[in-house]
């Protein structure tokens, strides 16, 4: 039988929790200082009463997974890869990607860049049908290697082009599954200035991607 909830109580107030673990791991003793009771949720409705008047019960629903980064010049080059790869692989099963990212396309001058990028798209090209920039516009005349990276990685990919100067900060975005991440810095950014790299709240990428799809659906009328 599969139990949800392991309910633990001390009858000494001078043992807590830790004292219980240490008793198990010896197991001696255990049944003079503690009641270890398997119980269904109704069994903690005083705790979830209290947290709730304190905290509201939305609080309850709403998370955020935060698993930040930080990318500067003090990191090896390699080690900066390594961050960038770690968290756009959490991004691998995305089949219509959307980068949003104004100064996407300068990047295209720096062949470590480009390189990085290709690393960054066959680490999530399993299923990639589609790729949506979104950019200023300033530096679409730069946009051929980026695409022939894509191109090169998956031979059939659908690759559309949206300007906006709506969007300030960088994006990479699974619009279908409501996951992304935030990246505080275009390509050619990277480790020459102070970066955050986070993963995005699903509430957050869904606000997002609502806000893309207008800009795409105005750019194709």
């Amino acid at each position: 039988m599969s139990y949800k909830i392991i309910y633990v109580k001390s009858f000494n107030k001078n043992v807590d929790a830790n004292t219980f673990f240490e008793e198990i791991s010896k197991c001696k003793d255990i049944s003079q200082n503690f009641c270890c009771s398997r119980l269904d949720e109704s069994a903690i409705r005083d705790i979830l009463r209290d947290y709730i008047s304190k905290n509201g019960i939305s609080s309850l629903f709403h998370f955020s997974l935060t698993c930040d980064a930080v990318l500067h010049g003090g990191i090896h080059v390699d080690e900066i890869e390594e961050v960038i790869l770690g968290f756009i692989r959490k991004l691998n099963g995305v089949e219509n990607l959307f980068i949003i990212d104004p100064y996407f396309y300068n990047s295209s001058t720096e062949p470590s860049c480009v390189n990085l990028f290709g690393k960054m798209i066959t680490e999530i090209s399993v299923k990639l049908k589609t790729v949506t920039f979104i950019t200023n516009g300033q530096a679409e005349n730069k946009k051929t290697a980026m695409h022939e990276v894509l191109k090169k990685v998956i031979p059939s990919i659908q690759i559309k082009d949206v300007i906006t100067e709506q969007f300030h900060d960088r994006f990479w975005i699974d619009p279908d599954n409501n996951y992304g991440i935030v990246i505080g810095t275009s390509l050619n950014g990277i480790g020459k200035k102070i970066a955050l790299i986070d993963n995005l709240a699903r509430s957050d990428v869904k606000e997002i991607a609502a806000l893309a799809y207008q800009f795409i659906y105005s750019n194709t009328l």
